[in-house]
């Protein structure tokens, strides 16, 4: 680096699910009052620092979506550090998959700033049902137990998405691979309390790590990455298989992820809670405490307690598998999502007959009636809200006197 030079350069680099996204808004939200107490959180955009993740790793997000923000992305970030005489925050979830190449990289590019790595943290009993889910998201249509078995190595044949869980939650593993020069204590483990707890604790006990007063800035998040129930992910997952891939990831990522998953069905408070099966909570808990251990013997500076990445022990078997959506509530949430989808209020009429004039759904719409038409219920409702449609389009064409 040369100019300026910051003095300081955190970079935050993990994990997936464990509050970077509701960190990085506040980060990006504050960015004028975080650099008149001298932080730097560079970026023209709210997404340059995933840009910057994947252009360090010479890699595109979808493999059929080519990003034009990805390409110098990393070089665009550290550039713009370089003019800064402060500290930097750098952060994204996506940073943890680096080869020890690219992290080379990173780091030679940053000096001669005193490099400090942050990686966060939460309990493996929540993040598996929240990885998977994310992956759901994401088009993917792997069962939970498929994705599970992949894991545990119990499964016929590996997945690219199993394969990816560890890389990116061993805590452990990704701070020794990221940390090879850098001293135990500029490695910072800030752990995210048990379920329940303050939302602002993750960004308070950040803020403090960087030298901030955590209670000066704005916490409020426009966008909460909300998390979704069993039925609501199971018609996600079908909405994937029914989709296979037909439209680009822009269009996904834009109605599917974004529209119908955070805002639509994440608006939701779902029924079933997605909860990890009795039959993985065992293991689960073995490999916690591997990591907890390691944690432990690092080293590294924790910021919170290491017990709280200990699963919470409960006696209570969960209400339903991830993989077994109760018929009547999927229905009532792809019927829901359909409605919405088309905008017009529900109106409740007795002709079940659609209207031939209707004109045939395409893309995500279509997918969606295909889903409701599987069962009964869901076809008498759909018939329902067709005539319901049919009629208030009738009734608004009528001449007024």
């Amino acid at each position: 680096m040369n100019h300026a030079d910051p003095e300081r350069v955190y970079i935050h680099l993990g994990s997936p699910k464990t509050g970077t996204t509701y960190l990085q808004e506040v980060l990006w939200n504050n960015r004028a009052d975080l650099g008149r107490a001298g932080v730097l959180y560079p970026g023209g955009r709210p997404d340059a620092h995933f840009h910057a993740a994947l252009d360090l790793q010479n890699k595109q997000f979808q493999s059929d979506w080519f990003d034009e923000n990805v390409p110098q992305a990393w070089d665009r970030l550290v550039a713009e550090a370089a003019e800064w005489s402060g500290t930097v925050v750098i952060s994204h979830e996506l940073f943890c998959t680096a080869t020890p190449e690219q992290i080379e990289r990173a780091m030679n590019d940053l000096a001669p700033a005193e490099v400090h790595l942050v990686c966060t943290a939460r309990d493996l009993l929540r993040q598996l049902p929240a990885v998977w889910q994310e992956d759901v998201k994401n088009r993917h249509t792997l069962t939970f137990e498929e994705f599970v078995g992949g894991i545990r190595g119990t499964a016929e044949e590996t997945n690219p998405l199993s394969e990816l869980f560890w890389p990116r939650q061993d805590t452990a593993a990704i701070l020794d691979k990221w940390a090879a020069d850098i001293p135990a204590e500029r490695v910072h483990v800030i752990t995210v309390p048990p379920r329940g707890g303050d939302p602002t604790t993750v960004w308070n006990r950040f803020a403090e790590l960087i030298g901030l007063q955590p209670e000066e800035f704005d916490t409020a998040v426009r966008r909460p990455n909300r998390s979704l129930g069993v039925a609501e992910t199971e018609v996600l997952r079908k909405l994937n298989q029914r989709l296979d891939g037909r439209i680009p990831w822009s269009e996904h990522d834009e109605t599917v992820k974004s529209r119908i998953a955070g805002g639509i069905l994440g608006s939701r408070k779902p029924r079933t809670p997605l909860e990890v099966p009795a039959e993985h909570r065992q293991w689960l808990s073995e490999q916690s405490e591997r990591i907890i251990s390691e944690l432990a013997g690092s080293g590294y500076h924790v910021i919170g307690d290491l017990a709280e990445l200990r699963p919470e022990q409960s006696s209570a078997t969960p209400s339903s598998h991830p993989d077994a959506a109760d018929p009547e509530e999927t229905t009532e949430v792809a019927v829901e999502l359909l409605a919405e989808l088309i905008g017009d209020p529900p109106v409740r009429v007795l002709e079940p007959e659609p209207d031939p004039r209707e004109p045939a759904p395409t893309g995500v719409r279509q997918s969606l009636v295909h889903l409701c038409e599987q069962h009964a219920a869901s076809r008498k409702a759909l018939q329902l809200y067709r005539t319901g449609k049919r009629t208030l389009r009738e009734t608004r064409s009528r001449p007024t006197r």
